[in-house]
């Protein structure tokens, strides 16, 4: 908490502080919701993991920044799709440029979004919230965490538009966010919901490069 007060921020921040993982659970449960939640990995009963299994649970958007004195934890933070990392001892200006990260890709999360055009709607949809576009011949279906759409464009039209914000087209079919890949495997990608997609040798290189740059933050 100090080291928040001390920051500086311009940003108009509301925080809260709880004493333990079933603290923070009983909250979500009570209908609390963060942006951006702080977890430290050694607590009594529930640790940081565990916790953020349950949050993940509820709250498939906030960004979680795993602090942590074992590096291999900060590694297996990724299983619940952490956002970052501090290590202990925490460097201060590590710790700021980290949560300033935060601030700005909830800021950006906010603004970004897509929007699909047909004779019978117009609907916009946060980038945040697409998992990934799959080509259909002239248009492109946009798979979403919550259902799918078609839109009157082609795959290469969304690459051009997206490369910037965290897709990668991974065949001439696809176009990925990288915030849900779970793993690559030698063939296809595993994503966050489990859904398995074939991937081009072409693209190989790039997919893992864009891959690295998400798992150590440098997405912006």
């Amino acid at each position: 908490m100090y080291l928040i007060n001390n920051m500086g921020l311009n940003e108009s921040v509301d925080l809260k502080k709880y004493r333990s993982g079933e603290e923070l659970i009983f909250a979500y449960e009570s209908g609390a919701r963060f942006s951006v939640i702080l977890l430290d990995m050694q607590m009594n009963e529930l640790d940081g993991i565990q916790t953020a299994n349950v949050i993940r649970q509820m709250d498939k958007d906030c960004l979680i920044i795993i602090v942590t004195s074992i590096i291999e934890y900060a590694v297996e933070g990724y299983s619940i799709d952490a956002y970052d990392f501090v290590l202990k001892p925490i460097d201060q200006e590590k710790f700021y440029r980290v949560l300033r990260k935060a601030i700005k890709e909830i800021q950006v999360r906010a603004n970004k979004i897509y929007e699909i055009r047909t004779r019978d709607m117009t609907k916009m949809i946060r980038l945040a919230e697409i998992t990934y576009f799959e080509s259909n011949r002239k248009k492109v279906i946009v798979h979403t965490i919550d259902g799918h759409y078609e839109n009157n464009e082609s795959i290469s039209t969304v690459e051009d538009k997206l490369t910037q914000d965290g897709f990668v087209r991974i065949s001439r079919y696809y176009l990925i966010n990288v915030n849900y890949i779970k793993e690559i495997d030698v063939k296809t990608l595993v994503l966050l919901s489990g859904e398995e997609l074939k991937y081009s040798d072409k693209y190989r290189d790039k997919i893992k490069s864009e891959y690295m740059k998400f798992m150590v933050g440098e997405i912006e």
